[in-house]
């Protein structure tokens, strides 16, 4: 007869049922909603982040393990709000411009804050609103000076140095979208986009034909002597 513990090192082993282990990025999205979601409902400086690991269903450590402080995760919170806005406003597509477009664009920026944004933006206004700030402008700015350099030098736009006007008009749409959702309730929004409107096409319209041809010489109609 075989001896029990050779038939015990023979015998089929069962399946292993070690601990699951979960997706290092899904993780980093759960945070990262959860900070989204609280920072919304209570304000940065009123969260702390065991209560974001405890929103997320992870430790602590987890939290600093992917985004280092509570600065980081802030910076990371309205970094990935600028990603979704610029997508938003292009659809996903640099290489032309949009059938509706500075309108279309504009409409579509706005009903992203409207729906996602408006609520975190006032959330936002504390003690970290530069970081917050310049984490959404980088992501935004990028996208703009990417579509303006691809437009320009297609023709649909005028010749321009891309970032610098990126900047220039981020600045110019931020302020509408405080005017409208931060120092305002989103009752003028049609009035803001509107101006808007009107503002982005005059800066960035193409010159029309001849626009740049030089002056002709004045017609001198003295009379020979």
């Amino acid at each position: 007869m075989e001896p029990a513990s050779q038939r015990a090192r023979s015998a089929p082993r069962p399946p292993h049922r070690g601990v699951r282990r979960r997706d290092p990025e899904d993780k980093r999205q759960r945070i990262l909603a959860a900070a989204r979601d609280l920072f919304r409902e209570a304000g940065f400086a009123a969260t702390p982040t065991a209560v974001v690991a405890a929103r997320a269903g992870v430790s602590e450590g987890i939290v600093f393990h992917h985004f280092g402080s509570k600065r980081e995760l802030l910076g990371a919170v309205a970094a990935d709000y600028g990603r979704g806005l610029a997508a938003a406003m292009f659809q996903g597509e640099l290489t032309g411009l949009p059938p509706d477009g500075a309108e279309g664009m504009l409409r579509r920026a706005f009903a992203y804050v409207r729906r996602h944004g408006s609520g975190l933006a006032l959330a936002l206004l504390g003690e970290e609103r530069d970081t917050a700030a310049e984490a959404t402008r980088r992501e935004i700015v990028a996208a703009l000076s990417k579509a303006f350099a691809g437009w320009s030098e297609a023709g649909l736009v005028r010749p321009m140095e891309p970032t610098v006007v990126a900047e220039l008009l981020f600045g110019l749409v931020d302020a509408g979208l405080r005017l409208c959702f931060v120092r305002g309730d989103g009752a003028r929004e049609e009035e803001v986009i509107r101006e808007l409107t009107r503002c982005i096409q005059g800066a960035v319209a193409p010159p029309a034909a001849g626009a740049n041809a030089p002056a002709p010489e004045p017609h001198d109609e003295r009379t020979p002597t």
